[in-house]
């Protein structure tokens, strides 16, 4: 873990929450890569619904392919 979320993007801590959550750690930072933090294809979809779930938005797996840093998915 590089840096915990920044403060100021709401976005990006309440995305790093479901990181946590989905990959059962205790914190992931901006920088951080989902797949490098043992995230997987079952855990992305799992992660996904849970972003459709809490913030009403849904996002195609390929999103997380194309930025799998928590700061490029929050800016996603």
């Amino acid at each position: 873990v590089t840096a915990a979320p920044r403060a100021a993007d709401d976005t990006e801590s309440r995305l790093a929450a479901l990181w946590c959550e989905v990959l059962d750690r205790d914190e992931v930072g901006p920088d951080d890569d989902f797949f490098e933090l043992g995230g997987h294809s079952l855990l992305a979809l799992r992660l996904l619904a849970l972003v459709e779930r809490r913030f009403g938005r849904t996002l195609k797996l390929a999103a997380l392919f194309e930025a799998p840093t928590l700061g490029a998915l929050a800016a996603a």
